[in-house]
C-alpha cells in the first residue's frame, strides 16, 4: 500500500519557513464531503432529471458552485444554485464534522506566532454559519471566501486576496493546506507553498502527481514541516 505521509518538496528534516498558515475549508478543516455529494445528488436528480458519478461531483469540490453548475446547464444553473443552497442549508450541523486535531493544531499555530486564515471556494454566508457552527471562527485571521475576489480557484486571487489582508507582500511566506488539485493549481499560481491532507476524498495519485510540497498524515504532521520566519 502506498504512503502519502513523506515529504515531497522537502529533504528529511527539513522545515519550510513561513508566516502564516492559510487553511481549504471543505474537505480540509471540516468534512463536508458527504453533505457537498448529498447536495448534489438532490439537486441534480430535482432540477435536471440526472445524477453524475459521484467522481464526477468530486472533481468539482474547490471550485464556486455556479461554474460547477454552468458546466451542465447555463440554463438552469440558477435554479440549481438556489436548491443546493437551500437543501443543505438546514443539514449543516447533523452532517458535517470537523476532522479530529484541526482545533488544537490551529490553537498551537497561534501560540507559535502564525496568523491563520480560511480561503475557500464557499459562499461568503455559508462559510460564517459553518464557521460558527463549529466555534472556531476566533480562530482564523482572516476569512476569504468565493464572493471576495472576481476569479477563483486555480487562479492565484483568493492566496493573494487573503496574503494582502494579512499585510504581507512576500508570497513565499505563506503555505496553503487543502485537499484538491484546485487548492495546489491556485497555491503554485499564486506563488506558496502547499500541503495536502491524506484524509481528502480526491484521488490521491492525480494529487501526488501534481507535486505538493509535502503530505500530512495527520494534521500535526504539519508542525513538523514549518517554522516561523
Amino acid at each position: 500500500m502506498r504512503t502519502y505521509g513523506n515529504a515531497l518538496g522537502t529533504r528529511d528534516g527539513d522545515k519550510i519557513g513561513v508566516s502564516a498558515v492559510l487553511f481549504d475549508l471543505d474537505g480540509t478543516l471540516l468534512n463536508t464531503i458527504p453533505l457537498i455529494l448529498a447536495t448534489n445528488r438532490h439537486t441534480f436528480e430535482k432540477v435536471l432529471g440526472w445524477v453524475p458519478s459521484d467522481d464526477a461531483i468530486l472533481a468539482t469540490i474547490g471550485e464556486p458552485l455556479m461554474t460547477a453548475f454552468n458546466r451542465y446547464s447555463e440554463e438552469k444553473s440558477p435554479e440549481m444554485f438556489r436548491e443546493y443552497v437551500e437543501w443543505s442549508a438546514s443539514r449543516t450541523t447533523s452532517h458535517v464534522g470537523i476532522f479530529l486535531d484541526i482545533v488544537p493544531l490551529i490553537e498551537q499555530l497561534r501560540r507559535d506566532g502564525f496568523k491563520t486564515g480560511i480561503v475557500t471556494s464557499r459562499r461568503g454566508e455559508s462559510t460564517i454559519e459553518h464557521l460558527k457552527a463549529f466555534e472556531i471562527i476566533h480562530l482564523f485571521d482572516v476569512i476569504v471566501s468565493v464572493d471576495d475576489t472576481e476569479e477563483h480557484k486555480p487562479l492565484p486571487a483568493p492566496l493573494l486576496c487573503a496574503m494582502e489582508r494579512l499585510e504581507m507582500d512576500n508570497p513565499e511566506d505563506l503555505i496553503y493546506v487543502g485537499d484538491t488539485i484546485h487548492d495546489l493549481q491556485c497555491a503554485r499560481n499564486a506563488g506558496m507553498h502547499f500541503a495536502a491532507v491524506s484524509w481528502t476524498a480526491m484521488d490521491k495519485d492525480a494529487l501526488d502527481r501534481a507535486a505538493p510540497d509535502f503530505w500530512l498524515d495527520t494534521p500535526f504532521d504539519l508542525l513538523s514541516k514549518i517554522e516561523l520566519c
